[in-house]
């Protein structure tokens, strides 16, 4: 202990003639409150360690690593301090017994003892009486200033150590909190013997100490979601880890595969087998009708605007086109401030119904109309084909009437008879089966072009949709600008549910883009087109070196030639939302898809991301080249969920309604 006062005293000794002002009430005083603001910030230095230790075991600290933390806390927050506040007594108390000062050169001792303004000698006013003394009534202002500063200071100080331990424990619990700030306020109690004048300096700096010491804390930020989803998870067998692979070793696996991408074999070159014979084509016989849930069919929509189905979103009162401008946005949310000239026309105008063609998606649950798709009781064709009006994934979309079902529904054949993408559209019916969600695609039937003589016109097996108009976010995007952070938010947070309810039947979107993001004339966004869907396990169905999806939209490992995952559609995602956001992809565009596939397969920069956005930080964890990193869908759900409660708006309203993120 001895070594330990003459460490202090020395410490004071340099402080004074380095830092401490020549002033009332003297300059040992000032060194005094500089060693109190070194001692408040020891809590600080271990909450930035139980911080920095946190980013790496994230919110699971049980056992080992939750006493490690404890321990860092009544270290730094008690034993030390604690420590420094005895040394620092015994040195002024020694002075004003007028006896030898350890760690003090004769020179310095003298000048402690030296009468300073009103307080008289500084080695009386820091070294005589104690703390539990300065709490006598006797003396009314004496007890004042003890009670200010050797009783609310202190408490302060420990609000903010708290407020420290708290930081650093973000997203995760919060009991080793309670190691910090309750060594504090035991500190108060365990200094009662310490000279009251140099306890009183003490905790003033102290107090400054642990304030700064909570700004620093609160720069440092908490650990990344899914380093805290992680740790939360049972411990399982550990995967191995995939071998990292340069961004030259990419583009030179990216070069081979060039060749197959440019000259694609004839549809007769992938039908034959290796003896040069034909293979004959998948009959309609073999898809599993059992695997195809069947509900009760819902009546038409009037309008072409979706009904409310059981345990989906309320309706809305109004569709987009008569909400209130946007302050601060153009109108309806989307595009530059309103008054912005967008074109040599002028301005925005408030929008109206959406405008243009329409495109099919599903958004209702299954019809009850029966596998197969034969003539009515032989007499009259089901189908109507009224319009082509899109083209999908692997197949061209048409406008038909279906006297079955009795409504307008959207029909999804084949670009050609060939055997592989008929396997394709077999499967995407149903892994859509399967899934369940009010924004996600559904479908009512399955049907082969030549069951049905008003089918002529198509080939192959025929996906029956349900038709609903709306608009494409690409689109969209590019007539009226890119959206606000609450369109956003609804955007990601909607898609998000759908895609993570196809993730849970194990289905893979795969070509997730603005352009199969369609928003309803409710409002609402539904994901569509699983037009080269696949289940988890599934063959790829796809040539050697064939990439399927959309470049500028690819996730990166997807592109270097790696098997797509949920991980991929979650990017993907991510890039949509960009794009919402900016009416840019998040690489930028690219001229051909040559050089959009080469510019994501070597993890090209993200040059076009939203600067400013309040979902920046999470569109960058989204976006991460490696894909272990990026937060799942229910995770992104939660953040964008929260974020728009805390912007007080409704979370399943429509996309172009509210007001921009804070």
């Amino acid at each position: 202990m001895d070594t330990l006062v003459a460490l202090v005293g020395q410490l004071v000794s340099v402080l004074r003639e380095t830092v401490a002002p020549q002033a009332c009430p003297g300059v040992w005083a000032w060194a005094t409150s500089a060693l109190g603001l070194g001692v408040g910030l020891l809590p600080a230095a271990g909450a930035l360690v139980v911080a920095l230790l946190r980013r790496r075991f994230g919110a699971a600290y049980g056992g080992g690593r939750g006493v490690l933390l404890a321990g860092i806390g009544l270290l730094t927050a008690g034993v030390l301090p604690l420590l420094v506040f005895v040394a620092a007594g015994r040195v002024f108390a020694a002075s004003a017994g007028r006896g030898a000062v350890p760690g003090l050169t004769a020179a310095a001792a003298r000048s402690l003892r030296s009468t300073e303004c009103f307080v008289g000698a500084q080695s009386t006013y820091l070294g005589s009486g104690t703390v539990g003394d300065a709490f006598t009534p006797s003396d009314p202002v004496r007890l004042g200033v003890a009670v200010l500063l050797l009783g609310i200071v202190p408490l302060v100080t420990a609000v903010f150590v708290g407020i420290q331990a708290r930081l650093a424990l973000r997203r995760g619990p919060a009991w080793p909190a309670r190691f910090f700030w309750g060594p504090t306020v035991a500190l108060a109690v365990l200094t009662a013997g310490v000279p009251a004048g140099a306890a009183e300096h003490l905790w003033v700096g102290a107090c400054l100490g642990a304030f700064a010491g909570m700004l620093l804390i609160s720069a440092v930020p908490p650990p990344s979601r899914e380093t805290v989803r992680r740790s939360l998870q049972p411990a399982g067998p550990v995967r191995e880890k995939r071998p990292t692979e340069t961004g030259e070793q990419r583009l030179a696996r990216l070069k081979e595969r060039m060749q197959p991408i440019v000259q694609l074999p004839s549809p007769e070159e992938r039908g034959a087998d290796r003896s040069g014979q034909q293979q004959p084509r998948p009959q309609y016989a073999d898809f599993d009708s059992s695997r195809m849930p069947v509900a009760p069919s819902r009546p038409g929509s009037p309008g072409g605007v979706p009904q409310p189905r059981a345990g989906g979103p309320a309706p809305l009162a109004a569709a987009p086109g008569a909400l209130p401008p946007v302050p601060g946005r153009g109108p309806n949310g989307f595009g530059p401030p309103a008054g912005r000239p967008t074109g040599p026309g002028g301005t925005l105008a408030a929008p109206g119904p959406f405008p243009g063609p329409t495109t099919p998606m599903g958004a209702a649950p299954m019809g009850a109309a029966p596998m197969g798709g034969a003539p009515l009781n032989g007499r009259a064709p089901r189908f109507r084909v009224l319009q082509r009006i899109g083209a999908g994934g692997f197949g061209r979309v048409w406008l038909a009437h279906d006297a079955k079902l009795g409504r307008t529904v959207a029909l999804k054949s084949a670009h050609a008879p060939d055997g592989e993408t008929e396997e394709r559209i077999r499967r995407e019916a149903a892994a859509l089966a399967a899934v369940r969600h009010p924004l996600c695609v559904h479908i009512h039937d399955l049907v082969h072009a030549q069951s049905d003589p008003g089918l002529s016109q198509l080939e192959g097996l025929v996906i029956v949709m349900e038709y609903v108009e709306g608009v494409p976010l690409s689109r969209l995007v590019q007539e009226r600008g890119p959206v606000d952070d609450v369109s956003a938010a609804r955007i990601w947070t909607g898609v998000a549910g759908a895609l993570d309810a196809a993730h849970r039947r194990g289905v893979l979107h795969r070509d997730l883009k603005p352009g199969n993001v369609i928003v309803d004339a409710a409002g609402h966004p539904h994901l569509i087109d699983f037009g080269i869907a696949r289940r988890t396990g599934d063959s790829t169905l796809t040539m050697t070196g064939f990439v399927l999806g959309t470049p500028d939209y690819l996730a990166p490992e997807v592109a270097a030639g790696q098997k797509a995952t949920t991980r991929s559609d979650i990017w993907q995602l991510a890039a949509t939302v960009s794009f919402a956001l900016t009416g840019y992809p998040p690489r930028g565009g690219h001229a051909d898809a040559i050089s959009g596939l080469r510019a994501a397969a070597v993890g090209a920069k993200l040059t076009h991301l939203p600067r400013r956005t309040a979902h920046l930080s999470l569109l960058k964890q989204a976006l991460r080249t490696d894909p272990d990193r990026r937060p799942d869908l229910a995770t992104t759900q939660r953040s964008l969920d929260e974020w728009l409660r805390r912007a007080g708006v409704p979370v399943g309203g429509p996309v172009g309604a509210g007001t921009a993120g804070p």
